[in-house]
């Protein structure tokens, strides 16, 4: 079947006729595009920017890591990483302690402003991921990450040649 054959009348664009990776492509990304709409309009009444969620809750769960720690955490670059947290740094959601045992060193840790938001914004963002589902069964949504992985482990040995 090719998935161009679209039942609810979706525009794809030419480019993708025929070629199911990039339908698929096209559809994850307009998924994630959504996603994040609905996501940056609940994150307004707290001036945040997308990815912030994320790193305040990835901070809190590896217990204030170094900057290295969270950018492997979270796959991002080291580059990347710094901008946000500078971000943040700035925003008063995170704060950067040196490390008694090497001063070069740096843990990122979440600020009392930081902590809060996260509270406050971690189980709203969980419901939405959980709307996201509705409607499936659980054999289904085990299927569809079977699915999802095997399309990861492709990419990763894509990346690993």
């Amino acid at each position: 079947m090719n998935i161009n054959q679209n039942t609810n009348n979706e525009k794809m664009p030419p480019f993708v006729k025929d070629n199911n990776g990039a339908a698929f492509y096209w559809k994850i990304r307009n998924i994630t595009h959504s996603r994040m709409h609905i996501i940056v309009e609940m994150l307004s009444e707290y001036d945040l920017h997308y990815t912030h969620p994320r790193v305040l809750g990835m901070i809190h769960r590896m217990n204030s890591p170094t900057q290295k720690e969270l950018a492997e955490a979270m796959n991002t670059s080291p580059a990347a990483m710094s901008a946000t947290l500078k971000r943040m740094q700035k925003a008063g959601l995170v704060e950067k302690v040196s490390l008694e045992e090497d001063s070069r060193k740096n843990k990122i840790c979440l600020t009392e402003k930081g902590a809060k938001i996260h509270e406050d914004t971690f189980d709203k963002t969980l419901e939405i991921d959980r709307a996201m589902l509705e409607g499936f069964s659980e054999e289904e949504t085990a299927e569809l990450f079977a699915y999802l992985n095997r399309i990861q482990n492709n990419i990763d040995n894509i990346k690993n040649k």
